[in-house]
């Protein structure tokens, strides 16, 4: 079962039962949180809290599907003057995907950035 969440700039955020596929540790990270996405400018996405992070590999080329597993109360917030709205999140189990477009001139798929 998946129940959307939201969206901050380039990252769809859904809560999920459980999580599907083949994954790795994440280990992006700041001194304030996991970062879940790179903004253009370095004003990062942050996941902030008790929170184990894990990347899904083999996913199509260009995309990025992280999985968090929110053990207490947490924020994914962007780390700017002008920021995206923090969301917050309960505990329980959640699906990061940061978006991607694709470029007809050069036909590749690239993530977004903000």
């Amino acid at each position: 079962m998946r129940k959307p969440i939201g969206n901050q700039g380039e990252i769809r955020i859904d809560q999920v039962t459980e999580h599907v596929g083949e994954t790795t540790p994440f280990t992006d990270r700041s001194e304030k949180g996991f970062i879940i996405s790179h903004s253009e400018n370095g004003h990062h996405h942050i996941l902030s809290g008790n929170v184990e992070v894990l990347e899904r590999v083999n996913v199509p080329k260009g995309a990025q599907i992280l999985h968090a597993i929110v053990r207490e109360p947490s924020k994914l917030f962007q780390d700017a003057a002008v920021p995206h709205e923090t969301i917050d999140l309960a505990p329980g189990l959640y699906e990061f995907r940061i978006k991607r477009e694709f470029d007809p001139f050069t036909e590749l798929a690239r993530r977004v950035a903000d």
